[in-house]
């Protein structure tokens, strides 16, 4: 008899034991959920660094427009009317090229 009680709390103390561990896995709160929370923050930090450049590069291009901030380029401002407007100095010659289709 003793031998069956030994048999018995082995048997639940793996029960329990493999329950704790399948948790301890495969849980919400689980290592292999802490793993794609992981790669998920950086994936996110990535596109924030990539929002953080961008807001820079717009940033600055809103100061050398801007006159209120007192650094307006006006080769900037130039470059933009040129390209937007279409615009050319009366001697100067305009030569469009058209995109050619890239032969693989």
């Amino acid at each position: 008899m003793n031998a069956l009680k030994r048999f018995i709390l082995i048997g639940v103390m793996v029960g329990v034991l493999g329950y704790v561990a399948h948790h301890a896995f495969y849980s919400d709160r689980g290592f292999v959920q802490q793993a794609v929370v992981s790669a998920r923050i950086a994936q996110a930090e990535a596109e924030l660094a990539d929002a953080r450049a961008e807001r820079m590069r717009l940033e600055d291009r809103v100061a050398r427009l801007s006159p209120s901030s007192g650094e307006l380029d006006l080769d900037y401002v130039e470059e933009r009317a040129r390209d937007v407007l279409n615009f050319a100095h009366p001697h100067e010659i305009i030569v469009r090229l058209e995109p050619q289709p890239i032969a693989y």
